[in-house]
């Protein structure tokens, strides 16, 4: 079937380029945006978030669970031959009478953010202004909502975190992995010689550091730490997102790609056919994010093994030439004990009819007040 495509000119006088050809592609196949991904001006720079493989997986399971649209914007300077300069995902949807537009996200991405084309030098003003003036003709949607913006894609600027429409909405830790020098390097931390003691102690006992390396391998190690996670929440008493079908059958659709270029990784500690412990990487260029991780058996925790599996993932990611090792979501005080700083998250909400200045001034208004509340709380010496 062929792709539905639109297109828009926009007139950006006030930038480098004075005239952008924006075509938005209508529900792309993996093949489609291999081809589109692939034909970016100097090569790829994108999160392993926004990989057509990721996205592919997702449009063939999360976004057939509701009624959700899926397109790629293609900004190209005005000519035949232009190559794209710039990809934007995107995905509407309805909440309430709201139309939204957005980034295929489902909390199943950790970053979002454009793919760029590494050989366009567009500055980030004006990078900003061709997103801006295509959200602006958008006649289909009453807001943009984008969470999980951070400031850089791989050693980019991401643009959509500089509008200025965005507000501050949380953090993650990102861990440098070319910092590795001086006395307060992150492989000469404590942890990092605590993690490498415990594992002598489990290759003494038979335990081995593996990565799954055929779509079968993967599939099953996936199924494996989703066991092994269910079982722990159980204990804990509380759910496990990961229990919803359509994630579950998200990182399966993953994980069973031939692509060598496919985001997912999957790597292990194992005894004999016994996994002590697993996770799940996302990865792509030189930005890696451990998004699953879980463990086995009662018996191995004086081990240790989830963290010393977060460190070896990160060793290994240093070794194959990745920069930027992220946390994922949250600042949980095991991560912080590897080092890494603060990476702010920002959140675009952008109103783009009458009906979106009204949702967004209502939002402001309820978080005023609550904010309002909270302050009262504490003069009165109520712990909020």
């Amino acid at each position: 079937m062929a792709l539905r495509e639109t297109e828009h000119l926009l007139a950006l006088e006030s930038s480098a380029i004075s005239r952008i050809k924006v075509r938005e592609l209508e529900a792309p196949t993996l093949s489609d945006m291999s081809g589109l991904w692939s034909s970016l001006k100097g090569g790829v720079v994108s999160t392993p978030f926004q990989t057509p493989e990721f996205l592919a997986a997702l449009q063939e399971t999360k976004l057939k669970t509701g009624d959700y649209r899926f397109s790629v914007g293609v900004f190209a300077e005005q000519g035949e031959e232009a190559s794209p300069s710039m990809l934007l995902p995107l995905v509407r949807f309805q909440r309430g009478p709201i139309r939204v537009v957005g980034m295929p996200d489902f909390g199943l991405a950790d970053q979002n953010a454009p793919v760029l084309g590494a050989g366009c030098r567009a500055s980030r003003e004006c990078r900003v202004a061709m997103i801006r003036a295509f959200f602006e003709r958008l006649h289909d949607a009453d807001i943009v909502d984008i969470h999980k913006l951070h400031g850089r894609i791989d050693a980019r600027e991401n643009p959509l975190n500089f509008m200025p429409e965005t507000i501050s909405q949380n953090s993650s830790l990102l861990l440098d992995l070319r910092d590795g020098e001086g006395s307060d390097n992150w492989c000469g931390k404590s942890i990092y010689k605590k993690t490498r003691s415990k594992f002598r102690g489990l290759v003494k006992e038979g335990v081995s550091l593996v990565e799954a390396e055929t779509p079968e391998e993967r599939t099953e190690l996936f199924k494996t730490l989703a066991a092994q996670r269910s079982d722990r929440f159980r204990q804990l008493g509380r759910k496990d997102s990961l229990e919803r079908e359509d994630r579950a059958d998200f990182y399966i659709r993953l994980a069973q790609m031939e692509a060598s270029s496919s985001p997912f990784r999957a790597i292990a500690l194992k005894c004999g056919e016994e996994t002590v412990a697993a996770m799940v990487l996302m990865m792509s260029g030189s930005q890696a994010t451990a998004v699953l991780v879980s463990i086995g058996d009662p018996r191995w925790h004086a081990f240790s093994p989830g963290m010393v599996l977060f460190a070896k993932a990160i060793e290994h990611a240093a070794q194959t030439g990745v920069r930027w090792f992220s946390f994922g979501t949250g600042q949980q005080e095991y991560k912080q004990r590897f080092g890494g700083v603060e990476q702010p998250s920002r959140r675009l909400l952008m109103p783009l009819s009458t009906r979106g200045r009204l949702f967004v001034g209502a939002r402001e208004a309820h978080r005023a007040a609550q904010d309002m509340l909270q302050i009262a709380l504490r003069r009165n010496g109520v712990d909020t």
